[in-house]
């Protein structure tokens, strides 16, 4: 049992990340391209600027991950008009794409059940809840005392 936040997240982050590239790499996928196949599976599609910001990443780290996808036949991008007179890149699922997605989704819900075995509806619920709250609070306070601890 940890008795800090920081251990038992770096505890829970090592053993899911560790599952999770042996699922990713078993359906052929790198880093970073679960979470943009994830996106586009809820979205259907979405402006390549918000998915960089869903992302957490940059726009230019973004452009590279998507040309990798592209060649691997998993995205496709497209120009659409945005405000204006400008225009926009829409990120899309090609066929394989979607089927990857599916299959990803599949093997996302397994490594759910799997960290949540023994967690009844509302203890998981309540943990997610938690832990976004951690989140915020962590954002929320980045910067405050200089980075300093007290």
């Amino acid at each position: 049992m940890y008795d800090k936040l920081f251990l038992a997240l770096m505890g829970a982050s090592a053993a899911h990340a560790e599952a999770s590239r042996a699922v990713f790499a078993d359906l052929g996928l790198t880093a970073g391209q679960p979470k943009v196949l994830y996106i586009l599976r809820r979205t259907g599609g979405i402006v390549q600027k918000d998915l960089a910001a869903l992302c957490g990443v940059s726009q230019p780290t973004l452009s590279v991950l998507l040309g990798k996808m592209e060649r691997d036949g998993l995205v496709r991008r497209e120009r659409v008009a945005s405000e204006g007179c400008r225009t926009a890149i829409r990120v899309l699922f090609t066929e394989k794409g979607r089927e990857v997605a599916e299959r990803l989704e599949e093997a996302v819900e397994r490594l759910e059940s799997v960290g949540f075995d023994g967690f009844s509806d509302e203890n998981r619920k309540t943990l997610l809840e938690m832990l976004c709250r951690v989140t915020e609070n962590i954002r929320e306070n980045k910067g405050k005392n200089g980075g300093k601890t007290q």
